[in-house]
């Protein structure tokens, strides 16, 4: 569906280019089938920025909703409300799709994309994990020298520290060997990681007189 204009996943596909700066990972996933009761398949890395342009430049027109119930199917105009209570006719509700104008293109679209993925090479799952780690605290490192030098002056309660907290979301993904990580790779003298009463999250505290430059 993310080729289809006016979708959800369209709509937020589209959303992490056009209004923020986050940094974002994407994966196509390949379903190949089932092996001892788990799910089997292929993971392929997008390039984000690439496949926006694509998508955005592809986009097919999805005017029509499928409203599928325990018993049957409705069709009905994309931009009309539906609230996914039971039909009195068809039962429980229990899914909608769009439905794309040309079913052909989209079709021709999909295998596209299908025989671009063909052509990557395979990759190791857990160096791939690995790199994703250090690119995580790279980042956040980053981040906090830049939050260090746009103070002009101490932002510490006190007065007494420049401070920047450390990302709710890095915080989410880092084990303790991370923030380890993290503290030995920032370029401070008198750094400490602390938290501050009053205030939630952990922040990284420099001395006022500490270059930050």
């Amino acid at each position: 569906d993310v080729f289809l204009k006016d979708t959800a996943p369209h709509n937020t596909w589209r959303f992490y280019m056009e209004q923020t700066s986050d940094r974002v990972l994407a994966y196509a996933i390949e379903l190949t089938g089932k092996e001892r009761g788990k799910i089997k398949g292929n993971l392929y890395e997008l390039d984000y920025s690439k496949h926006y342009e694509r998508v955005k430049e592809k986009e097919l027109p999805a005017d029509t909703v499928k409203l599928i119930y325990e018993h049957g199917e409705r069709v009905q105009e994309a931009g009309r409300y539906f609230d996914g209570t039971p039909d009195p006719q068809l039962g429980k509700f229990e899914r909608f799709e769009a439905v794309p104008n040309d079913p052909d293109a989209l079709q021709s679209l999909l295998q596209e994309e299908r025989r671009s993925r063909e052509q990557l090479s395979p990759g190791d799952f857990k160096t791939h994990i690995a790199a994703l780690r250090d690119g995580l605290i790279e980042t956040e490192a980053r981040r906090i020298v830049r939050e260090m030098k746009r103070h002009y002056e101490p932002n510490s309660p006190n007065k007494t520290h420049f401070m920047a907290g450390l990302s709710p979301a890095f915080m989410r993904l880092a084990a303790t060997k991370d923030t380890d990580r993290l503290f030995s790779m920032l370029p401070y003298k008198t750094l400490s990681f602390s938290k501050i009463e009053g205030r939630h999250g952990t922040y990284a505290l420099i001395d006022k007189g500490e270059n930050r430059d």
